[in-house]
């Protein structure tokens, strides 16, 4: 429904909350005729003086309430209001005889004429040298301010844009941007390629200046590079890439080298052979590579394989446990080797294999996996805390995300680094087929020179969301060890579940596994009747006994349209939170008991990206709002400013769900997910779930999704370990003479597989 904008004139006369961490505020205005509470994003504005505020009325549990898009200042004064405005508190030594004296022989455009010339205060009774020029600076900085924001908000940005380029940029806000636009997309977070270059077209800037395509090319590789996974482009992709994005043909060939020569001088992009890289990306790629052999290359007193698999026998008999042939190779071949990796799918006993090192580690060393000495020695790590807290789980032995081992602070610093590295001799890493190839420079810059690295993971899995295809490119470097668990334990096949998940590997799905109607099930539903089918299952599953909230997760591939991600949260909260408590913070709606999700590592609260809670309580400290959650056994305490961090996680993405397990998975399969189906993103799916899988959707979809490839990343980690990085890498490259599609900010122009993947 379109918003009726209309604008209202008034004084502020009452501020009922004004946040401390953000521009939102919510005041009472006095207009000419009744009194209206506005809400919206804005800086203090002075009481006493008049303001015309543009928006639209809305009903809320507060009542009408009219919600600010833009504002200006009017010079519709009353003689009391700027009377009582230049004697408040903001202008030192102003009072109200002093006021009263400015305004009686100024009149009601006082303001005006004192800031167009400080000498009409020259005749005014009672005000000495100090006062006039403090009075003169204050209402010039504040009339500078407003201007500011009035001329940001005109360029069509949004509150919280403005709000973050004010708390950037500061007065200096629209000469920067009116300067060179395309700073924004650099700058602060939020600015797309599309939205600065709509603002430099409108502020007459050519469509060939240099600056624009300069802007395009770095965008173009950064976007793709990110929604890829890749960490360098062709130049002829990044070129052909860049013009699609402009949609412009008219631009001639030698501008787009001449902006990437220039980029490659100041250093914003690298230049090696034919291919460009983002300067982090090559960076953090050289430097693993680098790391990987340094740590290869420096000698230890290890352990012998006799040593060893004595140890194991004693661990074996100890925890009573009888391992495979190949798993017994697997803690073997990592208890022996620099750089090991164990890979295999759900089933083969890789947790197992875990608790198996780490007791057999502890029993070469004479000790306890309990003694201050072997913690000092042993890190057991993962990319989110739901995979470090199954670690614990499975092997009784301490976990952490990568991010707290290495002490990462909220202003995106790694305390342990090359200069402050860990101290532990061996190194276990879990769910290594999420870790990019940056998270991984910086765990490595970390580690002794004299480490042991263990590496686990499913390599069927998807691959990280950050740039880079770490795991694949070891497993296929020469200086890692390599065990590929390809037996499913006793225990494990008889598994619905698991056997689904072979089959999606093998591209072969016998649909009568569906009839047995044990472990997993599958319902024909399309996108309309999606949410009603959702409700039909958890109505079901409610009225016997299941929770929620603990017992069943949704996982969608997307998050747009109506089958997607963010409609069904909010139809779900809709019909299964009936709570009237709630919180709003821009478009975020939560309720008392809503299931909720982290998106973003947060060192200060202790919660990591993927966590999720439930909200047991909306109450205020110290006047103001605050979410208390529960994760887990703890209660954590959410401000207002931390709502952006969390979302609804009745549905989740797959993304999300790496690393985690629920007993009760629902999964829809649709024809509108297409763009995102592949055969690992189903396969991720599907081993998400412990007791329950219910598919809900389309076969035909889910057969075409098996048999869609994941195409394989541009990446020269392998090559740079293996010293060939000037070998042929044609077979890395995708077509070069066909552009990617870069991604569209507004509608569905340019979408690639990773457009709707996380927020």
């Amino acid at each position: 429904m379109d918003k009726d904008i209309k604008s209202i004139t008034g004084q502020i006369i009452n501020y009922i909350f004004e946040s401390q961490d953000s521009l939102y505020k919510v005041c009472e205005i006095e207009t000419a005729d009744s009194k209206v509470t506005i809400v919206g994003n804005f800086p203090h504005l002075d009481e006493g003086l008049s303001y015309q505020f543009f928006g639209y009325m809305k009903e809320t549990k507060y009542g009408e309430q009219f919600y600010v898009e833009s504002y200006q200042r009017s010079d519709n004064f009353t003689k009391s209001g700027l009377i009582s405005y230049l004697s408040s508190d903001k202008f030192y030594g102003i009072g109200i005889r002093l006021a009263t004296n400015i305004v009686e022989k100024l009149g009601l455009d006082a303001i005006n004429k004192i800031i167009e010339d400080k000498s009409n205060l020259d005749d005014i009774k009672g005000l000495n040298q100090t006062k006039k020029d403090f009075l003169y600076e204050e209402l010039k900085n504040n009339i500078q301010t407003e201007q500011v924001f009035i001329r940001l908000f005109s360029f069509g940005l949004t509150h919280k844009m403005v709000e973050r380029i004010y708390n950037i940029y500061g007065l200096d806000s629209v000469n920067i941007i009116e300067e060179n636009p395309y700073t924004l997309i650099y700058d602060i977070e939020g600015f797309g390629f599309k939205r600065c270059d709509r603002l430099a077209l409108d502020l007459n800037f050519r469509e060939d200046d240099i600056r624009r395509i300069k802007a395009a090319l770095v965008y173009t590789i950064t976007m793709v590079c990110n929604e890829y996974g890749y960490t360098f482009l062709t130049i002829s992709q990044l070129i052909l890439s860049t013009k699609r994005l402009l949609g412009n043909n008219n631009i001639l060939d030698e501008l787009y080298n001449d902006a990437i020569d220039m980029l490659i001088r100041d250093k914003k992009l690298i230049k090696e052979d034919d291919r460009i890289y983002i300067g982090y990306l090559y960076n953090a790629e050289c430097k693993v590579a680098e790391r990987l052999i340094k740590i290869n290359d420096t000698k230890i007193k290890g352990y012998s394989r006799e040593k060893i698999e004595e140890a194991l026998d004693y661990v074996e008999g100890k925890l009573e446990l009888s391992y495979t042939p190949l798993q017994k190779e697997a803690i073997i071949n990592s208890l022996l080797n620099k750089l090991s990796i164990i890979t295999g799918g759900p089933g083969t006993g890789k947790s197992t294999i875990l608790k198996g090192i780490l007791y057999t580690y502890a029993r070469l060393n004479n000790v306890s996996i309990s003694d201050d000495t072997f913690e000092y020695n042993v890190l057991m790590v993962s990319p989110t805390g739901r995979a470090s807290k199954r670690m614990v789980q499975t092997t009784g032995y301490k976990a952490s995300t990568i991010h707290k081992a290495l002490g990462y602070t909220q202003d995106g610093v790694f305390q342990h680094d090359e200069l402050s590295p860990l101290s532990q001799k061996l190194i276990i890493i879990d769910e290594a087929s999420m870790i990019d190839i940056v998270l991984l420079n910086n765990l490595l810059k970390a580690l002794l020179n004299s480490v042991q690295i263990i590496l686990v993971g499913d390599s069927n899995q998807l691959p990280s969301v950050g740039p880079g295809n770490v795991l694949f490119d070891l497993i296929n470097s020469p200086i890692f060890k390599v065990t590929r668990l390809n037996q499913i334990m006793r225990q494990a096949r008889d598994s619905d579940i698991i056997s689904l998940s072979s089959m999606v590997l093998s591209q072969r799905i016998d649909y009568n596994i569906f009839n047995k109607k044990k472990e997993v099930f599958f319902y024909p539903f399309d996108a309309k009747g999606l949410v009603n089918g959702l409700f039909r299952i958890i109505d079901n599953f409610i009225s016997k006994g299941g929770d929620l909230l603990t017992g069943i997760q949704i996982l969608i591939p997307m998050y747009a349209g109506i089958s997607g991600i963010d409609e069904v949260n909010k139809r779900i909260q809709e019909k299964y939170n009936l709570n009237t408590e709630s919180i709003i913070r821009d478009d975020k709606f939560f309720k008392k008991n809503d299931k909720v999700l982290q998106l973003k590592n947060d060192t200060v609260l202790d919660v990591m990206n993927g966590d999720i809670g439930v909200i047991t309580d909306i109450t205020k400290k110290d006047e103001k709002d605050v979410l208390l959650i529960k994760f887990d056994d703890r209660i954590v305490t959410y401000k207002a400013s931390d709502l952006d961090n969390l979302s609804l996680a009745y549905a989740m993405s797959i993304h999300k769900s790496q690393g985690s397990e629920f007993d009760n998975v629902i999964l829809p399969i649709l024809p509108n997910y297409s763009i995102m189906l592949k055969r690992k993103l189903i396969y991720t799916a599907i081993t998400r779930a412990k007791k329950k899988l219910i598919i809900l959707g389309d076969l035909k979809t889910l057969d075409l999704a098996i048999h869609q490839l994941d195409l394989e990343r541009q990446t020269t980690l392998t090559y740079r370990i293996t010293n060939s990085v000037t070998e042929d890498l044609s077979n890395k490259i995708l077509d070069p003479d066909i552009p990617f599609d870069t991604m569209g900010e507004y509608g569905m122009e340019g979408i690639t597989p990773y457009t709707f993947m996380d927020e």
